[in-house]
């Protein structure tokens, strides 16, 4: 990796200084304006700007004589790429927006949303594109155009969609603890008593007595019928004698990302009674990285959305817009809370994009 300072009149020129003689790869470390001297005969000097930058290069660069920043070698045993995630992430946020190619005028929006927990590249290229849309936008502290487009962006399919012929069957998967069971119970109460439409229960979690138990006694409570199946051949049977429904729900059980056979285990049950809706259940209390686990365990069933709980827990929300985004995965629901059905939301856009500015 070389390292290298340039000095310039104006950061724009100082930048193209580096791309000309680093490349486009080139990675900023920091900048910093220089004063000039004292200035003399009543005329003030021009402050000038100074760019530090790095970039990787495949074969040995010798160092030019002017330069004032000694080249730095790196070993088989840290690499170019670990060397650059580590300076990268010693920089200021203003020095990786600078980085990442943003305009001086977009960094306080850039770090409100990284530190809201979007991701930094992602942040980059909304901002990116928000200036090409708007390219007379100059107002940092007007977030309308950079919250437009995120809107614009993030998949949501809110609401269950009834078939109005035969009974629409909606499975949720999951973690354990994110409150599947729970969720359930809020979406059979908005759809049994809210709307009148006809609801059956199934349970396929028979591991957890605790959580077919919770299930039949809210479908006792809401007079909604519950089933327990143990695999395949009584799920068939199940859906079979619930033709007349509109709705079926199939709570499953909740097992670590880590069991990679379980997933399988439950597409052959669903493959068997066919047209089953799958809607992932996360947590925004978890970290992201159990989110992406998580969608890799149950991606082979063949997800169609995902549905988030705990948002009255929750400190940062960029990793929902991350997550959706990345995977095209349409959200459905919210939770945020444990009422029964009031602490239920159907999904939109603009409720991710304020959870996220405010």
């Amino acid at each position: 990796m070389r390292i290298k300072k340039f000095t310039a009149n104006n950061y724009s020129i100082a930048l193209r200084e580096v791309k000309e003689e680093l490349g486009e790869d080139a990675l900023i470390l920091s900048t910093r304006s220089i004063k000039p001297p004292t200035p003399t005969a009543g005329r003030k000097g021009a402050t000038r700007v100074e760019i530090t930058a790095a970039v990787e290069y495949a074969s040995p660069v010798i160092t030019p004589q002017h330069s004032d920043m000694p080249e730095i070698k790196t070993s088989p045993e840290t690499g170019d790429a670990e060397l650059k995630s580590l300076i990268f992430n010693l920089l200021s946020q203003t020095d990786q927006a600078r980085s990442l190619g943003l305009r001086s005028d977009q960094i306080d929006t850039y770090s409100h949303l990284v530190e809201n927990g979007l991701d930094k590249k992602l942040a980059s290229k909304i901002l990116q594109k928000t200036l090409e849309q708007n390219p007379q936008h100059s107002d940092d502290y007007d977030k309308e155009p950079v919250m437009n487009l995120m809107k614009k962006v993030l998949p949501c399919k809110g609401e269950i969609d009834l078939k109005g012929y035969g009974p629409k069957m909606v499975a949720f998967v999951g973690p354990t603890g994110v409150g599947k069971t729970t969720t359930i119970a809020k979406i059979a109460a908005e759809y049994a008593l809210r709307r009148g439409q006809k609801v059956a229960l199934v349970s396929l979690d028979t591991y957890r007595l605790g959580a077919i138990d919770q299930l039949r006694i809210y479908g006792e409570i809401m007079e909604v019928p519950f089933e327990v199946a143990g695999g395949k051949e009584d799920l068939r049977r199940i859906v079979a004698s619930h033709s007349d429904k509109d709705l079926i729900l199939i709570d499953t059980t909740g097992r670590s990302h880590q069991d990679k056979d379980y997933s399988g285990q439950l597409k052959e049950i669903f493959d068997a009674v066919g047209g089953v809706e799958i809607h992932l259940v996360l947590s925004v209390t978890a970290q992201e990285k159990l989110f992406t686990a998580t969608y890799h365990q149950f991606s082979p069933i063949g997800l169609d959305r995902v549905l988030f709980t705990k948002l009255d827990e929750g400190l940062s929300f960029g990793s929902l817009f991350n997550f959706s985004v990345r995977n095209r995965l349409p959200i459905s629901y919210f939770t945020s809370g444990q009422r029964v059905p009031e602490d239920l939301e159907i999904a939109r856009p603009d409720r991710v994009i304020s959870l996220i500015f405010n």
